[in-house]
C-alpha cells in the first residue's frame, strides 16, 4: 500500500517534487462493492498517462447520491482497497461535489477519465466534457463490466452464492 492515501495538498506536493514532468490522470468514483469492472477501469485509466490519481466519493456524498443504505463499505475501507491496485498511484477523498470540481482544477492533471456508465448528472461524461475539456483532455471509457455495484447489491444472496 505504501503511502498512496493522500490529501489534495500532499499529492500536489509529491507530484511537484517527484513527478512534475509526468502525465497525470485523474478519475473519480464511489468504488463501493468491488466487481471486475473496477480493476479493468483503473487499469485502462492508468494506460492514458504516467500517474493515476483516484478521487473517492465520501460516505456523505455517496449517501446523497445513492440513498441511505449506501455506501456498503466506508470511505476509509474503499480508499484502502483501491490503494492495493498496482494501477493506482494515489487515492484521495472527495467530500462533496464542489471538492470534486476543485480537485480537478487544482491537480492540474493532463487527463480526466470518466465512465460512460456514470448516471449522476454532476459527473456524467457530457458535464465533465463541458466543464473541463477547455484545459485538459477528457477521456470517456466504455463499460468495463456488465454489472455495477448497484446491480450486485440488488442480487438476492441465494442467487449470488449459487452461481
Amino acid at each position: 500500500m505504501e503511502n498512496k492515501l493522500v490529501t489534495l495538498y500532499e499529492v500536489n506536493r509529491i507530484i511537484s517534487d517527484n513527478y512534475f514532468d509526468k502525465r497525470r490522470v485523474f478519475t473519480t468514483g464511489v468504488f463501493d462493492v468491488p466487481h471486475i469492472g473496477h480493476p479493468r477501469y483503473l487499469a485502462e485509466a492508468k494506460k492514458q498517462g504516467d500517474i493515476l490519481i483516484v478521487g473517492i466519493h465520501s460516505d456523505g456524498l455517496v449517501k446523497e447520491r445513492k440513498g441511505p443504505d449506501r455506501p456498503v463499505y466506508s470511505e476509509k475501507e474503499r480508499m484502502e482497497f483501491l490503494s492495493y491496485y498496482s494501477s493506482v498511484d494515489f487515492v484521495l477523498k472527495l467530500e462533496d461535489q464542489n471538492m470534486v470540481y476543485e480537485t480537478i482544477r487544482k491537480l492540474r492533471a493532463s487527463i480526466l477519465v470518466v465512465s460512460e456508465t456514470t448516471e449522476d448528472v454532476d459527473n456524467c461524461p457530457s458535464t465533465m466534457i463541458n466543464l473541463f475539456s477547455s484545459f485538459m483532455e477528457v477521456i470517456v471509457l466504455g463499460a468495463q463490466s456488465e454489472h455495477h455495484s448497484t446491480d450486485v447489491i440488488k442480487i438476492p444472496k441465494e442467487e449470488f452464492t449459487s452461481k
